[in-house]
Parts: C-alpha cells; sequence; structure tokens
C-alpha cells in the first residue's frame, strides 16, 4: 500500500511539471519507452535499482543511454528518481502516470471479455456504445474466454457490466429453481 501512494506522488509530481500542452504525450511515450527499456532489459534495470552501485555510476548509464532521446524534463525525472532512491518503483510510477494521463485525456480503460474474437466492426460499435453510455473515450482492454458462451463482460473499474449468455442461463437457473410448481391432483 505504501509503495502505491509513494508510486503516485512520484507520478502526480511528473504530471504537475508538465506545462506544454504537447508535452503530455511526449513525456508520456518516453515514460513508456523507458519502462520497456527496464522490462526487456533486466540487467539495465538491476544495475540501476542496486543500492551497491555507486549513485554516481546509475547517473552516468541514465545519462549515456538516454541523452538525446528523451526531453530534458524526462530526463531530470529519472535522475530525481535515482537520487532519491526511487528508481526501483518505476514499474509502478508508470502504472499511476498512465491512469492520470487517461484522466486528463477523458479516456477510461473497460476490460471486455468475450466468447470469441469480434471483428474490428463489431469492437468498434461495442467502444461507440460505451463511449456514448460512459461518456468518456474508451480504451478497450480485450480478452477471449469461452467459458462466457456468448455475450459480453465489460469491467470498468469496480464496476461488472455482465452481458454474457453464462450469466444469463445461471440467472435462468436460479429462477426456475426458486419457482415453486404448482402441483396437480389427479
Amino acid at each position: 500500500m505504501a509503495d502505491r501512494v509513494v508510486s503516485a506522488r512520484y507520478a502526480e509530481a511528473l504530471i504537475g511539471a508538465i506545462e506544454a500542452p504537447g508535452q503530455l504525450d511526449e513525456v508520456n511515450e518516453e515514460i513508456l519507452a523507458i519502462d520497456a527499456v527496464m522490462c526487456e532489459n533486466l540487467q539495465f534495470k538491476a544495475f540501476v535499482e542496486d543500492p551497491s552501485v555507486p549513485l554516481e555510476d546509475k547517473h552516468g548509464l541514465v545519462d549515456k543511454v538516454f541523452t538525446g532521446r528523451l526531453s530534458q524534463l524526462t530526463l531530470d525525472y529519472m535522475h530525481l528518481l535515482l537520487n532519491k532512491h526511487r528508481i526501483d518503483h518505476f514499474g509502478q510510477i508508470v502504472k499511476a502516470f498512465t491512469r492520470l494521463v487517461e484522466e486528463r485525456r477523458n479516456q477510461l480503460r473497460v476490460r471486455v471479455t468475450t466468447a470469441v474474437d469480434l471483428g474490428a466492426d463489431v469492437m468498434d460499435r461495442l467502444k461507440r456504445a460505451l463511449d456514448s453510455s460512459l461518456g468518456k473515450d474508451c480504451i478497450l482492454d480485450t480478452t477471449v474466454d469461452s467459458r462466457i458462451i456468448g455475450g459480453v463482460v465489460a469491467v470498468v473499474g469496480d464496476r461488472i457490466i455482465d452481458g454474457s449468455l453464462r450469466t444469463a442461463l445461471d440467472e435462468l437457473g436460479k429462477d426456475l429453481i426458486a419457482t415453486p410448481l404448482n402441483q396437480r391432483t389427479v
């Protein structure tokens, strides 16, 4: 829990440092690129996170890898994380920063599960319906799970919109069990 609070604060600090309108997109892309480097290059990640490595060496590596490839703001931010010994929170900071960027863009992430892979046309119609219903520009994270049999399950934050055939059948079964049968006497 404390790690999430720390990560949220550092993400808020970064988004607060963004001044120019186009800078949000630039910094967002750079932060995601750094996260990809740290996920793909475990030696780099281990080096910058290792408390036994001198801070000057960490700064030197960050400068060598990222100078000329990042805006000054993002490069300074990386140095701040190193100085404050928070670079090990980078993955969580990226997640918190991404949520803040989506809020600024009036976007909402929706997890969508379907029984089969839906075509682009159907997904586009589903996105438009969710956009209209939720009043935001929805970002769909889709998965396929044949256990839902048919229909769609959408998860928005802590809210579940369950339009699956599996749930409808389960509800029908519960209704049938709960319905008393009239017995006829012969």
